[in-house]
């Protein structure tokens, strides 16, 4: 019987690999903080030392973080294909936002040619 539950165990967790999104694109924020020159501030980081130009601590990784922050913070700046995104923290200058947009969009990856 323990043989059998253990064969069911290892199904389940094959099958649950196999059902992860293989082409989903993440991003360390070692990899983020670089791209968008963030430094350590008091509400998280400041893009270029910017103190009017903050984000929250919590860098959005990927696709799934984008669109559940989205869902609650008006806030939130993505890359133009939503694979990565910053939480803006108030007060947030309004030419920011485009330059964080942009910095994001470099990290979006390449397409590919057909």
């Amino acid at each position: 019987m323990r043989a059998g539950w253990l064969t069911g165990v290892a199904i389940l967790a094959i099958a649950l690999t196999g059902c992860s999104n293989s082409d989903s694109t993440h991003f360390s924020d070692a990899k983020i903080i670089d791209k968008l020159n963030l430094k350590k501030s008091e509400n998280g980081y400041a893009v270029n030392g910017d103190p009017f130009c903050e984000v929250e601590a919590k860098l959005l990784n990927d696709a799934d973080e984008v669109s559940s922050a989205g869902e609650h913070n008006n806030l939130v700046i993505a890359s133009h294909e939503g694979n990565v995104g910053e939480r803006a923290v108030p007060p947030f200058a309004p030419d920011c936002k485009d330059k964080v947009q942009k910095k994001l969009n470099k990290l979006d990856p390449k397409p590919k040619a057909d």
